[in-house]
């Protein structure tokens, strides 16, 4: 248990640390007293002066029934702002209603006749004459009555006055407290996001497209009830009576919480971005289902006032302070405050079980996970592990994603759109089920793909493609070795523990069982396709490392400051452009790096420095690799000056013919802030356009950018193209891909693994690749995409799953129809996942598979599995 020993009563909930060993005198309690203890009492005591004397009140102590009542009420109120007086015309209703029955039973007794004794409506006529009119007019004109009973009358519009002017400044005071959003949350597995970044509000809308998709997926059922009162989903939910969720995100509502910036701010931008989203209030309302407070995700207090010991999963978005804080000790101190409220969510769930009658001390599959700026040796001293075992703490360094991102675009152009189209929530991207919770089967059955292979699953969808399976019982160095992950063994048996990964538009996929019947007519012809066209694949077996290489040269602007501390990044990124690249290529880059540190870094890559020459103005050095290199021939060059500069850049593009161009907004010598960074970008776009221009060299040429502002896309101008319709930069947005990639983490933690390895250059890792399509399919041959699929199905030394195409247009199609009718030409190619096997590992698959075969039993398959795989083998997989 990572959990520390419970507190006394006599404690307050989180008030000491995790060592209660602590039992000196009151000499020593005084000396024990910390600077920040003091500084806690002065800004007490100072809130206690400020608030008029009042006692404050301890947001610590355990939920009350008002704090359910007021927690309600003001997410009903920050929800629609004509709801008070909504309230107030029920209550008055209400009281009106109860006098009217109370005049009528006290007046009935009487023997006199008065006014509404005769019936309840004449009594409720009474008493809403009396408080809207303070009249009555039957008033006899003797001894002064009249004149008694309007100085009565003024005397209650006296005392009615002074009651109003306290009513509302109560109500006044009330209201300010909601503005404030310093109120406590009430609430159980919501989503919580620490902090306030240029990615905030993106993370809110893949959020809510999560919940927007579960329910319409619910919508129809009931005769449509809950698409006019989705208020009743979560009480049908509860009984099983809707779909089970993929996700806790799908269901639960979002809390926000960050010290800077208001609640009223963060309405103003959360409601504009949510309308532009499509995202409808009836669905994910703002104040309800996106709750915003105002306070310091680095202090205790504040995370168990929004209920961080409640909640499903957690985001920490404190890159606006880390980066404060790293300005402010002059690049001394690293992800400061994302690691400080790591430290704070610790202790915050140490010291307040999240249910302690039940005797379940964390939330049930809570998971935490961290944006970090920059890479971290020490942070998982202050990650922790679940009760289950399992880890919770998920941190997650996404400058690795970005750059692998832009080289990746930049070796293939259009790959840019693709990989933000399988992230983005809204359409079809990668999602998880678990078996168990899968329909399929006959009778579209949950958890009837158990002991059916993965093979014979993915033939039953038509609208999802299943691409991957992780076995969650399994460490994650054995996931590639046993054949697990993105392209997994089809003959992986699943489990009903399994998550089984695929890309689609929905989280509960289209099932249709005709399709098995159906996709096993695509594989029979699709083996005839390549028995009557056997050079496809001989063609592919003896060239696939260079077919789909081409010969081009790509200039890099801008350095990572991250290169110079972990050098491996940049040859990674490196080898994403040169494995793609033929011999007479080059990589010039321009960037303010001394040429002794550049020199230094490419030596370590295995890189010789050829020569030194002079090119315009500029100082040009060039490395090479050694003879006999895979990469032979492919030469890098580098400039040392600011790109944005003409004078650096004007020789670069007049003596050289640029294909592709990577635009970084950051540099080595200079900081720059998001919105800098990005004028810097549209300063160097321009540059090349104007270069271009003059050299009206007629070669296209591909521009790679990343924007950290969503306007700044709509502003880029591209160099032109003589004769063809200007093609806009290929641009990676930056806050839109931290978001997406944060997001599908938090929502599907487990699976994270096998993701990332998209962005991972190492042996036998899967990746994302566009290739010719003559490698797979035959030309100018019309044919169903279903056996486009099944060819691809069928190439041997890979496991490759196709995933759409991209057209030689420049426009790409993920998930086509499979009774689509596709003609392939020269210059189309195939959206591929791809698992490329060494001749070893294809032979013992092949035996596995035969010897498989022999066996029906289950546990028999299993022993075939294990057989085929050996478990020292760390260098291949099945």
């Amino acid at each position: 248990m990572f959990l520390g020993r419970r507190r006394s009563n006599g404690h307050a909930a989180g008030a000491g640390s995790e060592d209660d060993d602590f039992d000196g005198g009151p000499d020593s309690v005084f000396s024990a007293l910390s600077t920040m203890q003091a500084d806690h009492i002065k800004s007490a005591v100072a809130e206690v002066r400020q608030s008029g004397g009042k006692v404050i009140k301890n947001t610590n102590s355990a939920l009350s029934n008002w704090d359910q009542v007021s927690y309600g009420l003001e997410n009903r109120i920050a929800a629609n702002g004509a709801f008070p007086l909504m309230l107030l015309a029920f209550v008055t209703s209400f009281v009106l209603g109860l006098f009217g029955v109370l005049w009528y039973r006290l007046s009935s007794d009487t023997a006199e006749l008065v006014f509404g004794q005769d019936s309840v409506a004449d009594g409720v006529f009474m008493a809403v004459q009396l408080i809207t009119s303070a009249s009555f007019n039957d008033i006899p004109d003797e001894n002064g009555l009249r004149l008694l009973y309007f100085v009565q009358i003024f005397f209650g519009l006296v005392v009615f006055a002074i009651l109003v002017g306290f009513i509302t400044d109560a109500v006044s005071q009330f209201m300010n407290s909601l503005a404030s959003g310093r109120t406590k949350v009430a609430a159980h597995g919501h989503t919580l996001i620490l902090g306030w970044n240029e990615a905030t509000l993106r993370a809110v809308v893949q959020c809510s497209f999560l919940r927007r998709q579960y329910q319409m997926l619910n919508e129809g059922k009931f005769f449509g009830v809950l698409f006019y009162f989705p208020a009743l989903v979560p009480a049908f939910r509860r009984l099983g009576l809707l779909e089970r969720p993929s996700t806790s995100l799908a269901v639960s509502d979002i809390v926000i919480m960050d010290n800077s910036i208001s609640k009223e701010e963060m309405h103003i931008r959360l409601a504009q971005v949510l309308a532009e989203r499509g995202i409808l209030p009836w669905r994910t309302k703002l104040g309800r289902n996106i709750i915003c407070r105002v306070g310091n995700p680095t202090n205790v207090n504040d995370l168990i006032r929004v209920g961080a010991h409640r909640a499903a999963a957690i985001l920490v978005m404190m890159t606006e302070h880390d980066t404060k804080e790293e300005d402010e000790s002059g690049g001394r101190i690293f992800n400061g405050a994302t690691l400080r409220t790591t430290l704070a969510l610790r202790q915050c769930l140490f010291t307040n079980p999240y249910d302690e009658k039940k005797g379940v001390t964390v939330f049930p599959g809570l998971r935490i996970v961290l944006q970090m700026l920059h890479p971290s040796e020490y942070v998982d001293a202050a990650c922790f592990v679940h009760p289950d075992g399992k880890d919770v703490v998920i941190p997650m360094d996404l400058s690795l994603f970005l750059n692998a991102l832009m080289f990746k675009c930049a070796a293939q152009p259009g790959l840019s759109s693709i990989l933000m189209s399988i992230l983005d929530f809204e359409g079809s991207a990668i999602r998880r089920r678990k078996a168990s919770n899968l329909r399929s089967g006959p009778n579209n059955a949950y958890g009837a793909c158990v002991g059916q292979t993965f093979g014979m699953l993915r033939r039953e969808f038509s609208r999802a493609i299943f691409i991957g399976i992780i076995r969650p019982s399994m460490p994650k160095e054995f996931i590639k070795r046993r054949g697990f992950g993105l392209c997994p063994d089809p003959h992986i048996v699943i489990e009903p523990d399994d998550l089984l990964i695929f890309i689609g538009p929905k989280s509960n996929p289209v099932h249709s069982h005709e399709m098995l019947d159906t996709f096993n007519g695509y594989i029979k012809e699709a083996e005839r396709i390549r028995a009557a066209n056997p050079e496809i694949e001989k063609g592919h077996m003896t060239s696939w490392e260079t077919s789909s290489k081409i010969k081009s040269n790509v200039l890099v602007c801008g350095w990572r400051e991250i290169w110079n501390d972990h050098p491996e990044r940049l040859h990674a990124r490196i080898n994403e452009v040169v494995r793609m690249r033929l011999a007479g290529s080059t990589i010039t880059f321009v960037n303010g790096v001394a040429q002794e540190l550049f020199k230094h870094h490419m030596l370590e890559h295995g890189l010789i420095h050829e020569e030194t020459i002079k090119e315009g103005g500029n100082t040009v050095s060039i490395f090479g690799y050694a003879r006999g290199h895979k990469h032979e021939g492919v030469r890098l060059r580098h400039i040392t000056g600011d790109a944005a500069s003409a004078s650096i850049l004007s020789p670069v593009i007049m003596k050289n013919t640029i294909h592709t161009a990577i635009v970084l907004g950051t540099q080595t010598t200079v900081r720059l802030g998001a919105h800098h960074r990005d004028t810097r970008i549209l300063n160097i776009l321009l540059l090349l356009r104007k270069l271009w221009s003059i050299k009206r060299e007629g070669v296209p040429m591909h521009i790679v950018g990343e924007n950290n502002e969503d306007m700044t896309a709509r502003l880029a101008l591209a160099p032109k193209r003589i004769g063809k319709i200007r093609t806009e930069p290929d641009f990676v947005n930056s806050q839109a891909v931290s978001a997406r990639a944060l997001v599908q983490t938090l929502a599907y933690p487990l699976i994270q693994p096998a993701i990332s390895d998209l962005f991972q250059e190492s042996k036998n890792s899967a990746e994302i690749v566009t290739v010719a399509a003559q490698e797979y399919v035959p030309l100018d041959t019309p044919l169903l995409y279903g056996v486009v699929r099944a060819m691809v199905l069928q190439t041997r030394g890979e496991r490759s799953i196709c995933i759409g195409i991209l057209w030689r247009a420049g426009h790409s199609e993920l998930l086509v129809p499979h009774d689509q009718n596709v003609t392939l030409m020269k210059g189309d190619r195939l959206v591929l996942l791809r698992r490329m096997l060494s001749s070893d590992i294809q032979n013992r698959v092949e035996a596995a598979t035969t010897f498989a075969r022999m066996w029906k039993d289950r546990a028999m398959r299993r022993a075939a599995q294990k057989w085929a795989i050996p478990n020292g083998d760390s260098e291949s997989e099945s």
